[in-house]
Formats: structure tokens, sequence, C-alpha cells
């Protein structure tokens, strides 16, 4: 049976293909962590300095579900004179992005704590649907949750 050359030949035109192969690898992971698109905002939305009441908002967020992290690592954005706004698609008072921690809120729910806790509580999770454990039992006092939220949990 013939397979085309010895098994020297075979390792040595298999090794810069592994070598390449792995380089790519390692370039690629470490890449990944370093490169992030930020996520396209709705056409209007403009950045928004949290108010003062975000940080009490924050530690309730946190208290009740047993998390914690850094608000300032959040970046907040508002879509002016709006009491919801569209984004790929569909309607939201809040949205939040995992990858940068951002969180746009339409105009008129700024001072809603209940919505604002509600996208906090996201990126306290880290995820983005609606557990119940959370959304509904351990924080159900603090974050509003609407049907769509608690079908999802």
């Amino acid at each position: 049976m013939r397979h085309g050359g010895s098994i020297h030949t075979w390792r040595a035109r298999r090794a810069p293909i592994i070598a390449w192969a792995t380089l790519g690898l390692l370039l690629g992971t470490g890449c990944h962590d370093f490169i992030v698109l930020p996520p396209e905002l709705p056409p209007t939305a403009q950045p928004l300095t949290p108010l003062s009441s975000y940080t009490s908002w924050w530690r309730a967020t946190e208290d009740c579900s047993g998390t914690t992290g850094e608000l300032t690592r959040v970046r907040w954005f508002v879509v002016p004179e709006s009491e919801s706004f569209v984004y790929r698609g569909s309607r939201y008072d809040g949205y939040w992005w995992n990858e940068v921690h951002w969180i746009t809120l339409a105009s008129a729910k700024v001072e809603q704590g209940a919505l604002v806790r509600h996208e906090m509580l996201h990126d306290l999770l880290g995820r983005g649907d609606h557990p119940a454990e959370f959304f509904q039992r351990r924080c159900g006092a603090v974050v509003y949750c609407n049907a769509e939220c608690r079908a999802d949990g």
C-alpha cells in the first residue's frame, strides 16, 4: 500500500502546518480578549451621567442578588425625549450590553428606580435573560419584572 512518502516526509510537511495553526490559535485567543467592537446604540442615544441615586440603587441590587460588581464599569446612555426606544426591531424602556457593560434608558425611565435596578441586575449577573430566582424571588421587590421578564424566568 502506497502512502505517498515515508513517515519522515509526512512529518516534515506536517510541522509547518501545525506551527501556523498553533500560532493562529494563540493569536486568535489572545486577540479575542482585546478586540471587542462596541455595539450599535439606538440612533439618538447620548451619554448619560448616572444620577447620584444610582449608587444606592446599585447597592440594593447587590444586596438582593447576593452578587457584587463595580458600578463604575457601567457606561450609561439615554434616548432623549422618549418613553421607550426601538433597538433591532423591538421596543425597550432600557437595554443592557454585557461585553461592554453599557445600559441605555429611555429618558422617561432614567429616574424609575425599579427599571434602572432591573438593568443593573443584568449587569451584576452578567446575563441577558431573566432567571426567576433573581428577578422574581430574590429581587422581586427591588426590580421591575414585566410579563416578558416573568415568562423568561
